[in-house]
């Protein structure tokens, strides 16, 4: 059995589909997806379908929550525009957001913030150390910036928090990677959609017994 996760898909749903050829991916899998499914990318229903389809055929699939599936309930609530949201509109066929399906709006709203195992905390932007209980604070667990310098290294009892939500070179990727034991935190953002930038547009895949990487070029 092998534990992977990955962050920030974006609409891109052949590049998922191609990642996960990549690398295999089974139902004796362990499969964490860290949040940010639509939006920016052309497919964000075919990635949000994939993914139920996967979790109604067994596969062993934790899904958090991201900012951009935040978004969608301010959308309909502010009646609003949002970051990438004409791509989520054609892709399900809808003019606005509050047409969407109760289904995906049910789905969306049962994600959970965080979650953890016995090694790593898996969150979609980050943690907000300057609480005492860091999981208490909901909207930085989707949206913090810039929070390594507060990381309680005493309060994290040696797990590695893995986290995307900024999008980083694939560089960059690999350098914190090689740093993991000392700084104990990984972004897996390589920024899928951003197609026209070098070091950027693959969907990275972290494997977590192996500590190894996994980047598949877009291909949407």
């Amino acid at each position: 059995m092998k534990s992977y996760t990955i962050s920030d898909i974006h609409g891109c749903f052949f590049t998922l589909q191609e990642l996960f050829n990549k690398i295999g991916l089974n139902k004796c899998d362990h499969l964490f997806l860290l949040g940010d499914y639509i939006n920016r990318g052309p497919r964000s229903k075919e990635v949000v379908d994939y993914i139920i389809k996967l979790q109604k055929e067994g596969y062993k699939i934790e899904v958090l929550k991201g900012n951009h599936e935040d978004m969608v309930f301010d959308s309909i609530r502010l009646d609003n525009w949002t970051i990438g949201e004409t791509e989520t509109l054609k892709s399900f066929n809808i003019t606005h957001l509050n047409q969407l399906e109760n289904k995906y709006l049910n789905w969306f709203s049962k994600l959970k913030h965080h979650t953890i195992n016995e090694d790593y905390i898996f969150v979609h932007a980050g943690l907000n150390f300057n609480n005492e209980n860091p999981f208490d604070d909901k909207n930085s667990m989707l949206w913090i910036n810039n929070w390594y310098d507060t990381i309680n290294y005493e309060w994290l009892q040696n797990k590695v928090i893995i986290h995307g939500h900024k999008p980083i070179k694939k560089k960059v990727i690999i350098k914190m990677l090689s740093e993991i034991n000392k700084f104990k935190v990984l972004n897996i953002d390589n920024g899928c959609h951003i197609q026209n930038q070098n070091g950027f547009g693959n969907l990275c895949c972290f494997e977590l017994n192996q500590r190894e990487l996994f980047f598949q070029k877009n291909i949407d």
